[in-house]
């Protein structure tokens, strides 16, 4: 009966090694290759070979009583906490990030994704971080006599084609192309947002300098669709769940902290540090 149990161990089909006392089954092996990236990634057998070496580490450490050394327990308990925290979020956050789910939130919250639109052409004339008041008061000199001219008649394509410092959208008559909240400077959106189609702003400034706006349509807003809005969708729903089950395991779960204690840990970790 005892050579049979022997054999039925030995034939355990999910044990690829023994080293010592300890087992390597193809879950750690698959666990290692998942932990590498994809240009680290080792063959199978490179990770048993890697394990095996790491296993005879672990297994003389123990036979070294390193395993009872209190700072080695320590990260120890550290290593099984994060193991099992991952592994506790994972699988909770996982159900709420499901096809159906995400699509579920996206129909609750779709007007709420809505960002707020504006398309507008700009003068800019730059005026450097930190400039003194002449070279202020020069940049401002040229402002105006940009703005005079567009008051005088000159179409703003012309003169931001001419003259705006903003090289890129200056080549397409100062045209910025539809711009989101939040992908520009607030300052600059809220101008932008109070135009009307064909209306021009006042001369103003943000930390890049000095603007002049000139609306191409009216401000709208724009709703994402499922598959633009899946990154915010999948991002929330994982910060709520989250949010959600710490709630829960707080109410369910016994804690105390002795904050007091700190000090002293503190103290014990200096000493431990100088002492290397």
């Amino acid at each position: 009966m005892l050579l049979a149990l022997t054999l039925g161990a030995c034939q355990d089909e999910s044990l690829v090694a023994e080293v010592g006392k300890r087992d390597i089954s193809k879950a750690d092996v698959s666990a290692l290759i998942a932990s590498r990236s994809s240009r680290e990634r080792p063959t199978s057998s490179e990770a048993l070979d890697a394990l095996v070496e790491r296993s005879l580490l672990a297994e003389e450490a123990r036979r070294s009583g390193l395993h009872e050394d209190a700072a080695v327990q320590a990260r120890l308990r550290s290593a099984e906490r994060e193991v099992l925290a991952h592994a506790l979020l994972d699988k909770h956050l996982a159900e709420v990030t499901t096809e159906a789910r995400l699509r579920e939130r996206y129909a609750a919250t779709r007007e709420q994704l809505g960002r707020r639109e504006v398309h507008v052409r700009q003068l800019l004339v730059r005026v450097p971080p930190g400039a003194d008041d002449e070279t202020r008061a020069r940049a401002q000199s040229r402002m105006n006599a940009l703005f005079a001219r567009l008051a005088g008649g000159e179409p703003f394509e012309k003169v931001a084609s001419e003259t705006s410092e903003e090289t890129v959208s200056a080549a397409r008559g100062g045209d910025l192309g539809p711009v989101l909240e939040g992908q520009v400077d607030d300052v600059f959106f809220t101008e932008a947002a109070q135009l009307s189609k064909g209306e021009r702003s006042r001369p103003f400034s943000t930390a890049y300098g000095l603007h002049l706006l000139e609306a191409v349509a009216d401000m709208k807003t724009v709703v994402p669709t499922f598959e633009e809005a899946r990154g915010r969708l999948e991002s929330d729903a994982r910060r709520d769940a989250q949010a959600r089950l710490m709630k829960e395991l707080r109410e369910r779960i016994a804690v105390k902290t002795h904050p007091e204690r700190l000090d002293a840990a503190a103290s014990v970790a200096t000493s431990q540090t100088g002492k290397e």
